[in-house]
């Protein structure tokens, strides 16, 4: 169900800019614009309606959610430049509370080392999602357009949907909870080092998701489906970067970190730099390697500097934190790729990443949370 799930969410996510760009005739400002409302609608979603409801009445919203996007399918098929806004409003809404409550499924199921394994196996079946889907959305656009793509992953919701009524929610809490400190959790070294951590990877991530397949046939001139295919060398990399994580947790987290925003910094070069479509690709090829370390690192970050009491309040507060960001980063983008070009735009990604790198590396060398000693949790 997972791996249908994101599958379907991923295709979404990557093609809605494509049909809005070259199908609706978007300028780039109005594709960053959709990509940053859905954004807002999801988070919006997690934070204020998911959150805060009760188990059996998130169990049937999770079940409609998947039925509505197996009728979004469709409409994105046959949208135009008005209904495809409230296409993504309905979409990100639904994925809001498809998402979160999947990954708690897996984590609820028999003991802890039996949640534990299942925590692996969803992010793993996460990862190859990505893999696989791409490929298969890149194969159906040699033969088919964008609105037909849509159509063509309705077996998968189908699926979603059926497998949906089997999710086993967790009970509701009986007493009451814990108060946190928030602010404390706010200061918290753990958390702002994963914050900034995530950030050098996560600011041109988000831009990739909506504009990279733009940027390959705007540049390189290339036929809609090798522009789509950017994604699989960049998957396949992230996939193989976190199977290893999760087989080898390191024990320095400074230096696996330092390894991903060099090569961050090499891949955007390499991106802009390229003077063809094929050092394009090797280009994704390593970006994928940081967007495979740089969350599992960051999570790492948060684990090792928060107790188990606070560890749920300062994930909460990190997922916001890049919500925030895919908020706000696509419509700046877009905007500066109608003015300076996409090009262009794509080189300033390095001034955000290089300088949220230094402040990051003198934050955390600084933090106390390195070196780390197995056995021993971080007190800070």
């Amino acid at each position: 169900m997972t791996f249908a799930i994101r599958a379907t969410n991923n295709m979404i996510g990557t093609t809605a800019p494509l049909l809005a760009r070259y199908d609706l005739l978007f300028s780039n400002y109005l594709v960053g614009l959709l990509a940053s409302l859905v954004t807002a609608v999801n988070l919006t979603s997690i934070l204020f309606i998911n959150a805060r409801l009760p188990g059996s009445t998130r169990r049937l919203l999770f079940i409609i959610s998947n039925a509505l996007i197996i009728i979004l399918l469709p409409m994105y098929s046959l949208a135009n430049s008005l209904s495809i806004w409230l296409v993504s409003i309905l979409t990100g809404f639904a994925y809001g509370v498809i998402m979160p409550n999947i990954m708690t499924s897996a984590s609820i199921i028999g003991d802890q080392t039996t949640a534990e394994r299942l925590l692996v196996l969803y992010t793993l079946a996460l990862s190859t999602s990505l893999v696989v889907g791409p490929l298969f959305e890149t194969y159906l656009l040699t033969r088919f357009g964008y609105r037909y793509v849509f159509l063509l992953f309705i077996p998968l919701a189908i699926l979603s949907l059926a497998l949906s009524f089997r999710v086993r929610f967790p009970p509701d809490p009986r007493e009451p909870r814990i108060r946190i400190d928030s602010g404390r959790i706010l200061r918290n070294k753990g958390l702002i080092s994963a914050m900034l951590a995530n950030s050098t990877y996560s600011i041109p991530f988000i831009v990739f998701t909506a504009f990279i397949a733009i940027y390959a046939q705007s540049i390189y001139h290339v036929s809609r489906y090798l522009a789509y295919f950017s994604f699989v060398p960049f998957f396949l990399t992230s996939f193989l970067t976190r199977l290893y994580l999760t087989i080898y947790i390191p024990r320095s987290l400074f230096r696996p970190m330092a390894i991903s925003i060099v090569l961050t910094v090499i891949g955007i070069t390499l991106l802009y730099a390229s003077p063809n479509y094929a050092i394009f690709i090797a280009s994704m090829a390593i970006l994928g390697i940081p967007h495979g370390s740089t969350y599992p690192l960051s999570t790492l970050m948060i684990s090792r500097g928060t107790s188990i009491e606070e560890r749920n309040t300062a994930n909460s507060y990190f997922s916001a934190f890049q919500g925030i960001l895919g908020i706000v980063v696509p419509a700046l983008f877009g905007v500066s790729a109608d003015l300076i070009g996409i090009r262009l735009s794509m080189a300033l990604l390095l001034v955000p990443v290089i300088t949220v790198a230094i402040i990051f590396t003198r934050f955390y060398l600084n933090s106390g949370l390195e070196p780390f000693k197995p056995g021993i949790p971080s007190s800070h």
